[in-house]
Parts: C-alpha cells; sequence; structure tokens
C-alpha cells in the first residue's frame, strides 16, 4: 500500500535526493526535512543566495562573491571565495567540482570549477552548451540554439571529443530536436529526439558519437539500464535490449488507463520493475508492473475541478517527481511537496 504522509506548502525550488529534502523559504532560511521527517530551519542569511546543490550531506549555497557548504546538522559553514563575473550557470555539480558557464568579453565559456580550492581546472568554449550529463570520465552537453546537436568533452580536460547533429545521422526526413537530456549506461549514451511528429530513441557509442541503433516511436519516455531500455511509449510499457534495439517485450495498459480515468500524459520514472505516472494535467500517480501492465495503486491529488491547463497541474519536468527507495516526492504548480510512503515489499 502506498500513502501520503506529508503535503508541504510553499516549497519553492526544493533540491530532493534520497537523503531528504533542501529548499530556501520566503525568509531567505533554509529549510531541511530528513527522512524522518524532522524539519531543521536555519537562521535567516542576510545576503541573498540560490541553492547550488547537496554534496556528501552538505547543503552548497552561493552568494554573488562567495560558495558556502553548509553542515546543517552541526550547523557549520565553510566559506569558499567565487569570484566569477558576468552572467553564469552551474550547469552541474558533483564531488567538490562544478560545471559552469559564463559569458566573458571573449564570449561564453565552460569551465571545471573547484569550489573549495577556489581553482578553475580546465576551460572550454561553453557557446550553446545547455543541459549537462556526466559518467566518471565525460561530459554530454545539449545545445541551446542547435537543438539537433550533442557535444562530448573530456572530463578531466574540457577537450572536446566529439559533436554530433541528429539530422545527420540518417533518421527519416524531418528536422529533429533532442528532447531531454541524454542517459549514460555502460559504454553507450541514450537519448531521445523528435520532429514533432515522429519520435526516436537513439543509442550512440559514449567514445565516438556513432549511431549504434534507433527505434521509432520510443523516444519521449525512457529509462536507460546497462542491459535494457525501459520506455513509456502511448499507452504501452517497452523494454528494449540495449545491445541491439530488439523489443525485449512490451505490456499495453491502455485498458486500465481508461478504466481508471488516467491521462497518459505525465512524467514517468521506472524503479524497482515498476513503472510511476505523475499525471500533468489530471495530477494522478501511478504506479504499475513492468511486466504484466497491472495497475498497483493509484491516488489523485487535486479534484478534476482544480486541474487542467488553466488550473493545478503537476509540472512536466524532471525536478517534479522523484522516486527514492520506499518515497515517492510530486510537486505541483502551486508549490506544494506531496510525500508518498510505499510498503518496503511492495
Amino acid at each position: 500500500m502506498i500513502q501520503l504522509i506529508r503535503q508541504l506548502n510553499q516549497v519553492p525550488e526544493p533540491l530532493i535526493t534520497a537523503a531528504g529534502i533542501v529548499y530556501k523559504n520566503s525568509d531567505n532560511a533554509i529549510v531541511r526535512i530528513d527522512n524522518h521527517l524532522s524539519v531543521t530551519e536555519s537562521a535567516p542569511d542576510a545576503e541573498p543566495f540560490v541553492l547550488a546543490g547537496m554534496v556528501n550531506g552538505q547543503v552548497i549555497i552561493r552568494t554573488r562573491d562567495r560558495i558556502i557548504a553548509c553542515d546543517l546538522d552541526s550547523n557549520h559553514r565553510s566559506q569558499y571565495p567565487f569570484e566569477y563575473t558576468g552572467s553564469l550557470q552551474i550547469k552541474l555539480m558533483y564531488d567538490d567540482n562544478m560545471i559552469i558557464r559564463n559569458k566573458t568579453a571573449a564570449g561564453w565559456k565552460l569551465s571545471k570549477y573547484n569550489f573549495r580550492t577556489a581553482g578553475i581546472i580546465w576551460e572550454a568554449d561553453g557557446a550553446n552548451t545547455h543541459l549537462f550529463t556526466r559518467n566518471a570520465d565525460l561530459l554530454i552537453a545539449t545545445h541551446t540554439e542547435k537543438k539537433e546537436a550533442l557535444s562530448c568533452f573530456r572530463e578531466t580536460n574540457g577537450d572536446l571529443l566529439w559533436e554530433v547533429s541528429i539530422n545527420e545521422l540518417g533518421l527519416s526526413a524531418g528536422s529533429y530536436e533532442i528532447t531531454a537530456p541524454p542517459q549514460f549506461a555502460g559504454d553507450h549514451i541514450y537519448v531521445g529526439v523528435t520532429d514533432g511528429h515522429t519520435d526516436y530513441l537513439l543509442c550512440l557509442d559514449a567514445g565516438t558519437g556513432q549511431l549504434c541503433w534507433q527505434v521509432k516511436d520510443a523516444g519521449m519516455k525512457f529509462q536507460a539500464a546497462d542491459k535494457s531500455i525501459l520506455c513509456f511509449v502511448n499507452t504501452e510499457i517497452w523494454q528494449i535490449d540495449a545491445v541491439d534495439g530488439k523489443r525485449l517485450s512490451s505490456a499495453d495498459i491502455s485498458s486500465h488507463i481508461k478504466l481508471a480515468g488516467i491521462d497518459p500524459y505525465a512524467n514517468v520514472i521506472f524503479e524497482d520493475n515498476k513503472m510511476y505516472l505523475a499525471g500533468i494535467l489530471d495530477t494522478i500517480i501511478s504506479q504499475w508492473n513492468i511486466q504484466t501492465g497491472q495497475l498497483l495503486w493509484h491516488y489523485r491529488i487535486h479534484d478534476t475541478s482544480k486541474t487542467g491547463r488553466r488550473g493545478v497541474m503537476i509540472p512536466a519536468a524532471e525536478d517534479a517527481f522523484y522516486v527514492f527507495g520506499n518515497r515517492m516526492y510530486v510537486l505541483d504548480s502551486e508549490q506544494t511537496l506531496y510525500v508518498f510512503e510505499k510498503d518496503k515489499h511492495l
């Protein structure tokens, strides 16, 4: 059984991880909610800041000229100078490093920055780079303007290893765009693309950018793993072989969706042989068996009179829906965060 165990109002842009929830409230203070649902609130900060991320249990915040690592258990803060100027975007954070895109007199630069040593490790051309995905050795970037392009950088030194245009990979006629950040699994990169009419799931060699295989219709909602790729295609759950792109299985859930009155336009997460949907327009959360397509559980957050394109929605965004272990987190368009808990045996 899955139950709603907590509803939190006015939670703007929370950082949600397996360790709990962190957000900045209207008083300019940091609020943390741990896995026991205990709430810790820091004293309000006099200086404006933004939450940059969470690293090794510390909350990382950025002010105009400092990076501050906060240990909320001890209330200890470590401060580091931050002297970037101009328009600045932190694109990715991991370990003590940030991938930063900033505008200089010479144009947009991309850099790997260690915030504890306040040192730039490398710098590269950052023109148009947008969303980043990382494995141990590589950084993959989509583009702001060339929405059909994908670039691969060496993580250690910033060298550009390859760049490909999706429109030059031999897909059927059309002008394709990348729909979401690519996903790494093993030595391959998986990316969903669309021309507005036809979708594809593409598998690329991570070292070269060469196309390994393509699957029509499967690129909008998917999750990659080493052996198989799980996809939600219209009202079907597909399992695709990671080696050759052949479909291993499919489960049609259309009858269950219709019977329960569920809109399949939803955020999708695959976890522990289950599929979870968070309905964007109907705010229905549901859990499905991947193999059989059986509807295991569903819950409507808001009444139908309050939902729809002009009402309350669940944003179509990666940071609106999370599943960690036996917890599920859903953030609606009114900045209300819902915490669900499922039986550990489900």
